[in-house]
């Protein structure tokens, strides 16, 4: 017996014998014609990528659990000591071949980082996609986008246990939602009626406090190291400011608005860098879906990177990337971007020196399905 633990231990690999790890969504479901590739679905999947400041990007392990390219890339969440993985399924393909709404999220355990392991599914609200964990790994938030629903879990042992749920207006759509360092407070960013709830959090309930307004279609965001500061991406623009995609900055003692940067159409992801100091903001820019589209070769995604200070934003500077670009993540250093690219299927390595980005195309990571949602544990 003593032999075969021995083994076994031998056979685990932690997180700490890795780089900086992300963790990516990949979107099989998503078959669109024009991507010169045959209309089968392809997997889904949750891979775990080892990277750093100094080391290209590459897959160590993956396994086969619905993942999604559909909304804010926030179908993810990661406990801080990278045990253990949170992933929403918002969409399953029916028997016609067609996506239907799904209520899943998986538990996906990471002992060894190289061999993820499915631990638990569970049943949030209709659309499940938006997911947040606090900062000692014991609640996580859930968005219903299908039924206008944040849920709440309890989390023990990597295992979780549904408790009090809010029902918002009809129509709210809420895609995303957001919880603060206090573990307390959160926020619900409600695309369909252009609002943020703050919700209350006590033991296993959840409770609706006041609603603000930020703009127009707020579909994903972050919040400042402290909590000051909500970073939310608007679709739709911010009403006397500009009806062109924004990045919007809501200071959470007044409830108004501090910052309106606009960006350009359909901001996807709005990050931090580990130490505060700036946001990265992928903007899709009107590029193309699909690869046979007309614009293809004329309209590109753009990174654009901001100085954030006291609830206000600063251009640093920007790049190109490829086309319906989703999530963004910083090394842990804050010298090194990822940036998933859906239309290419891959995911790009930019590094940043405090004044500009550079592409390193030499570290483009390739995909098998579209990839749509990454994290790692100091970037959301």
């Amino acid at each position: 017996m003593r032999a075969i633990l021995l083994v076994t231990a031998l056979t685990l690999v932690p997180v700490a014998a890795f780089a900086d790890l992300a963790i990516s969504g990949q979107d099989g479901k998503q078959v669109r014609a024009g991507d010169g590739l045959p209309m089968v679905p392809t997997p889904d999947s949750v891979a775990t990528i080892e990277f750093s400041s100094s080391k290209a990007p590459r897959v160590i392990g993956s396994i086969a659990v619905c993942s999604t390219q559909m909304g804010p890339p926030s179908a993810l969440a990661v406990a801080p000591d990278y045990s253990f993985v949170l992933a929403t399924c918002p969409q399953k393909m029916g028997a016609d071949g067609k996506n239907v709404p799904e209520n899943k999220v998986n538990v996906i355990g990471l002992d060894d980082p190289t061999r993820p392991k499915l631990l638990q599914t569970v049943e949030a609200g209709v659309g499940a996609t938006g997911i947040y964990l606090n900062k000692k790994a014991t609640i996580a938030l859930v968005t219903g986008t299908g039924d206008d629903t944040i849920t709440l879990f309890t989390i023990k042992d990597r295992q979780l246990t549904r408790g009090g749920q809010v029902k918002l207006e009809a129509k709210a759509e809420p895609r995303d939602v957001i919880i603060a360092p206090d573990g307390n407070t959160a926020y619900a960013l409600r695309f369909g009626d252009a609002k943020v709830t703050k919700l209350a959090i006590k033991g296993d309930q959840i409770s609706r406090i006041s609603d603000y307004t930020v703009g127009v279609q707020p579909d994903g965001g972050s919040i400042s190291h402290d909590g000051r500061y909500l970073f939310v991406n608007s679709f739709g623009g911010v009403p006397g400011k500009t009806d062109k995609g924004a990045t919007t900055v809501l200071d959470t003692r007044t409830g108004k608005l501090t910052d309106v940067q606009e960006v350009g159409a359909l901001p996807e992801d709005v990050v931090q860098s580990p130490d505060g100091k700036y946001a990265a903001v992928v903007v899709g820019n009107g590029s193309a879906t699909v690869k046979n589209a007309a614009n293809y070769t004329l309209v590109y995604g753009k990174l654009s990177l901001f100085a954030v200070s006291k609830g206000t934003l600063s251009l640093v500077t920007e790049a190109r990337l490829g086309h319906a670009c989703q999530g963004v993540v910083w090394s842990d250093d804050g010298k090194r971007l990822l940036v998933q690219c859906s239309v290419e299927r891959d995911i790009r390595t930019f590094d940043f020196d405090g004044k500009a980005l550079t592409e390193r195309p030499e570290a483009v990571l390739p995909m098998v399905s579209r990839p749509g949602v990454m994290v790692t544990a100091k970037t959301r």
